[in-house]
């Protein structure tokens, strides 16, 4: 009977962990499941002498080595720290059921001679305690049967173990290529929810930005210096639109497209667009002279436009796909930019960014004007910085 309820308990486990086995603290605590069952039957039956039992001590040593090694795992993702782990959880396991065999094959040795009457309960109890595992093995291993299993279980267990690693930088690769194109959320979000395609109306800070006279420049010079200095400006702006929580949505030729929706604050996500396009000005003179180190040819300047509003982010396209944003606050922050360089500002931001910054963010911005933009034909505010603006008034 107890031997069916344990069964029970494992089949309980497995399919608990399965459900819940992503979060570490349940994952733990279910790991101990069968364990807690198969000690409670077997201090039934043999009370303090279960405590030196091989099958009871072996259980113990493998569940608390296991879940040691997935604890390791999860307060050091590392990725040298995740292959080792995998490869000895991979192994664990495979000798764990080697283990069990060895074990229910000595059981049943023993049940044979007390059968026939050569050995007593004493000496069969006995033979399973702790301090007769080797010689009990060392029987075991007589038999060549056993040997080629041992054998076979190695060799399965690192092939299992290598497979698994495999799987594991497939993984990785994978989750590298989502978080570029996607970014972090959007992934998290089609892993979490499991779906094949997630699309969702969100209030969002976008930010657009281009080079100035790209075009002129792209003339003047090689298509390799060109692309190699496309690449430069794009690593250091990522750099500063990742440290303030912001997604690059997709880079349009010399422009980019981000958006900003790691927090539900609206007023977080806005200051943090303002600050990212700050940080990507200010980069601008240090930018230009590694450029010039290089050889590269340096950029005249940037024009950003940042809007608030609701956009449509979805899976688009047949059989290539796009994840990207789409909607009227797209085209708003698009047409802010263009009006940069009508206004001789670097970053000019619309009226429903500017309402939800902090107040030393807002103090750094001064009213433009109020004009339906391209293609619309309600007017829209919007401001620019004010050290700029203030220095072509005077």
């Amino acid at each position: 009977m107890g031997h069916v309820i344990l069964l029970g308990a494992l089949l309980i486990q497995t399919s608990a962990l399965v459900r819940w086995g992503d979060k570490i603290q349940y994952r733990i605590m279910l790991s101990f499941l069968s364990l807690a069952v198969y000690s409670f039957f077997e201090w039934r039956e043999d009370g303090i002498d279960s405590l030196v039992n091989i099958g009871h001590l072996f259980f113990w040593v493998s569940t608390l080595l296991l879940v040691s090694l997935q604890y390791i795992s999860y307060k050091m993702p590392r990725k040298n720290v995740r292959f080792i782990v995998e490869f000895l959880v991979s192994n664990i396991n495979i000798f764990i059921f080697i283990f069990i065999y060895f074990f229910f094959d000595l059981k049943l040795k023993l049940q044979e001679d007390l059968a026939t009457g050569t050995i007593s309960e004493m000496y069969a109890k006995e033979e399973l305690f702790i301090w007769r595992l080797f010689d009990g093995f060392r029987e075991f291993v007589d038999d060549p049967a056993h040997v080629y299993i041992i054998l076979g279980g190695l060799f399965l267990s690192l092939t299992i173990a290598y497979s698994r690693i495999k799987i594991l930088l497939l993984t990785e690769k994978i989750d590298a290529l989502l978080v570029r194109y996607i970014g972090e959320e959007a992934r998290d979000t089609l892993v979490e929810k499991n779906l094949d395609v997630f699309s969702a109306k969100i209030n969002v800070a976008l930010l657009y930005a281009d080079i100035r006279n790209f075009t002129t420049l792209s003339e003047k010079h090689d298509a390799s210096k060109v692309v190699a200095m496309l690449n430069y400006y794009y690593g250091i702006w990522h750099q500063s639109i990742k440290e303030h929580e912001g997604t690059i949505n997709k880079f349009i030729g010399d422009a980019l497209l981000a958006f900003f929706y790691r927090t539900k604050e609206d007023s977080s996500n806005a200051n943090n667009a303002v600050k990212a396009a700050l940080a990507m000005r200010a980069s601008l003179e240090s930018m230009n002279d590694s450029l010039r180190e290089q050889g590269l040819p340096k950029f005249d300047g940037i024009g950003i436009g940042i809007h608030f509003g609701e956009v449509i982010l979805g899976d688009i396209g047949g059989e290539r796909k796009d994840y990207t944003l789409i909607g009227d606050a797209v085209n708003t922050t698009a047409r802010l930019e263009g009006l940069c360089k009508q206004f001789q500002c670097s970053l000019v931001i619309s009226e429903a960014c500017y309402l939800l910054l902090e107040q030393p963010l807002q103090q750094r911005f001064i009213y433009l004007s109020s004009i339906a933009l391209k293609g619309k034909s309600e007017k829209i505010t919007f401001y620019g910085l004010r050290e700029e603006v203030s220095s072509q008034r005077v």
